[in-house]
């Protein structure tokens, strides 16, 4: 009897994915738990498992750079002559067990002739072996394959081989000055996302300044004696946390037409990685102390520039905080991450005059603009969500005595 094995949901938001390289070829034994291909999502690269025991019998091929729906098959083990793999435009059909060559080796013979070649003699062995979307962008721009150096199964030239020499010219009718370069999985999945946001969430935003010097106060005496060294990042989230506990009607979000409210108050972090940008959670952050969540932080961004992130660790959420302050951007609106309801921007410190007890003094001050899903947050809820932690920062008391780590301090 036949199994077949699926594109996997390897999170709650994921639709679909792109098989970035097999790590088995029709005709291999496998067995369950045995690692058999990567998978790329707009987070992360995953491992694929057999589910069973058996021979590779069907793979889902010729489908470099292209999305799979979740749930679609793509291979079977210990199937027959008469099953085949279907996916949007593409069937693949196991070929007969006498034939000498696997689907991908056909596959291969079929699309060389397209193939920019060497100059030794074509005969079987010296074909390049190149996924049919690598053949078609090496066609249309010009590019000598037998310079790339392949890191697919048997030594073939895949997507990610070309990234390396990063750009490629644009054809010359696309009436587009300059070049273009082969977008990551990441990066189409979030030009897509923010797009869908931008055009279906009803933003609205709201900035507040804050006067800061207390809580570069707070930092620097945590910082002078702790063995962790504490980021005004880490005590923007941790405000944040305390901000929405003050506000549990701000701790929901809207999907299929309702509305849904969480219980624990996760705050996500804005990391950038070479490929775009990712989240990953700091959980429960209003009861958590600031050495766990500096040290959560540190760790979990590690993790994002790594690839290493596990779905649990980047799926969900509260609130996202994106701190652009270290780049010296002083204020910016940001676009909210689904399915959560609000992101809060974060800005610099910047010195300037502030009025303190009708005294125009030297201070810091920090902008902050949350942007808000107004299908489930309205002006005066969102309002005072940002006016607690506008307060919590300005006078950061509740910082220092709601930590659960503090003994270390």
């Amino acid at each position: 009897m036949s199994s077949k094995i699926l594109m996997p949901a390897l999170s709650p938001t994921m639709t679909e994915g792109i098989i970035n390289q097999w790590l088995v070829r029709v005709g291999d034994n496998v067995k369950a738990g045995d690692i058999i291909a990567e998978i790329e999502t707009d987070k992360a690269t995953m491992e694929v498992e057999a589910v069973d025991e058996g021979k590779i019998t069907h793979l889902l091929e010729d489908n470099a750079n292209k999305l799979i729906p979740v749930n679609s098959v793509i291979a079977i083990i210990d199937g027959d002559d008469n099953e085949i793999i279907e996916n949007k435009n593409n069937k693949v059909k196991k070929f007969d067990e006498d034939k000498k060559t696997s689907a991908i080796e056909e596959s291969n013979k079929i699309l060389n002739t397209n193939v920019i070649q060497n100059n030794k003699p074509q005969n079987s062995d010296d074909r390049l072996r190149a996924s049919p979307f690598v053949k078609k962008i090496a066609k249309e721009n010009n590019l000598d394959l037998s310079k790339f150096n392949g890191t697919g199964p048997e030594g073939r030239i895949i997507k990610r081989d070309i990234d390396s020499n990063n750009v490629i010219n644009t054809d010359s009718n696309n009436k587009i000055d300059g070049e273009a370069s082969i977008p990551s999985t990441m990066r189409r999945v979030i030009a897509k996302r923010t797009l869908e946001a931008k055009q279906q969430i009803p933003h609205f935003y709201l900035t507040v300044e804050s006067n800061v010097d207390k809580l570069i106060n707070l930092r620097k005496k945590i910082n002078e004696s702790n063995l962790v060294k504490v980021s005004f990042n880490d005590l923007i989230v941790k405000a944040i946390g305390l901000a929405m506990k003050k506000n549990p009607n701000t701790n929901v979000y809207w999907q299929d037409d309702k509305i849904y409210h969480l219980n624990d108050i996760d705050v996500s972090v804005a990391v950038a990685i070479d490929e775009g940008l990712i989240t990953p959670i700091i959980k429960k952050a209003d009861t958590k102390g600031i050495n766990t969540i500096s040290n959560e932080i540190k760790y979990l961004a590690k993790l994002a520039k790594n690839n290493s992130l596990t779905p649990e660790q980047y799926t969900g959420g509260s609130i996202t905080v994106s701190n652009l302050g270290m780049f010296g951007i002083s204020e910016f609106a940001a676009i909210i991450s689904p399915p959560q309801a609000s992101i809060l921007a974060v800005g610099r410190i910047i010195k300037k005059p502030i009025v303190v007890e009708d005294e125009v003094v030297v201070g810091n001050a920090l902008k902050s603009t949350l942007s808000a899903d107004h299908r489930v947050l309205d002006g005066a809820v969102a309002g005072k969500l940002l006016k607690d932690f506008n307060d919590i920062i300005e006078d950061p008391f509740e910082i220092w005595m709601k930590s659960n780590d503090m003994e270390v301090i």
